[in-house]
């Protein structure tokens, strides 16, 4: 017995679109801005008509050797990496606050509690991000969350006289 099988229509595509057509290699491309970008990040001296200050990285045998032997006050930054306060005070606060002050009359200085959580106990961090002022090896000031720069300016200049 036999039986007959109908076949369903074959649903086609539509043709292709002449771009569709061309291989990929062939494709036009953006060109790289990479090296404009590079060139810019490379001149950190200037951001529009704020100045930037420059990060230097030094050695001391201690935390507490750089606060005492430190010929001018130094304001310390305890961060951690994760802290969204903490990224916005060093990339918005702290370059305004470098930039009005001067790192003639004060040291900036960046200590991450996760890195460094012994420094952090000795001085009681317990909230992100804390700011401490340092003047002849003691704690002269001390700001626990975030400051705006108008008011860090202020209260530096307030301390360092």
């Amino acid at each position: 017995m036999a039986t007959a099988f109908t076949r369903a229509p074959i649903a086609h595509a539509p043709p292709a679109s002449t771009a569709d057509r061309r291989p990929r290699a062939a494709a036009v491309r953006a060109p790289a801005r990479t090296a404009k970008i590079s060139k810019m990040n490379d001149d950190s001296t200037r951001r529009g008509d704020a100045c930037v200050a420059h990060a230097t990285k030094e050695t001391y045998a201690s935390f507490d050797d750089m606060i005492e032997n430190s010929s001018v006050p130094v304001l310390v930054d305890f961060y951690a990496t994760w802290c969204g306060p903490c990224q916005m005070l060093s990339k918005d606060v702290l370059p305004k606050v470098a930039g009005a002050v001067g790192k003639d009359k004060v040291k900036l200085v960046k200590i991450n509690t996760e890195k460094y959580p012994n420094i952090a106990g000795k001085y009681k961090v317990e909230a992100l991000p804390t700011i401490m002022l340092f003047k002849d090896g003691k704690v002269a000031d001390r700001i626990e969350g975030m400051p705006n720069a108008p008011q860090l300016i202020d209260r530096l200049l307030y301390f360092l006289q």
